[in-house]
């Protein structure tokens, strides 16, 4: 699980980070990012579109889990990972390699190795 420290939760600041950030896509999941800050800050974003509560809160919890794995070697930033309606058809190993093709892409992980620690 995610914890606390590591969550971005206000609305404003998701509307800085949509304002400011660069873009990074990889179907069914994109990550938009501000480098920079005191620490690492995450937040999900994951519309109706992709189904009832189920399904949505499903797609987060393992985006959480797969974020989890990385969020002590990312570099201080922060990140909005959005999901899309194809998403609640993955299955958490094609989440976890989404988000760290994401978090490699967009130069974000201390330890450019890709693998867990």
């Amino acid at each position: 699980m995610l914890a606390k420290k590591y969550r971005l939760t206000k609305h404003g600041s998701f509307n800085y980070v949509y304002r400011h950030g660069e873009r990074h896509c990889r179907h069914p999941i994109s990550l938009v990012y501000v480098k920079g800050g005191k620490g690492v800050k995450v937040g999900f974003s994951v519309p109706n579109k992709v189904g009832k509560a189920v399904y949505r809160n499903k797609v987060k919890r393992r985006l959480r889990a797969a974020v989890a794995v990385y969020a002590d070697n990312l570099q201080p930033s922060q990140l909005v990972f959005s999901a899309t309606e194809q998403a609640k058809t993955l299955t958490y190993v094609q989440i976890e390699n989404a988000v760290l093709k994401l978090l490699s892409k967009a130069g974000l992980l201390r330890c450019e190795s890709g693998k867990r620690t």
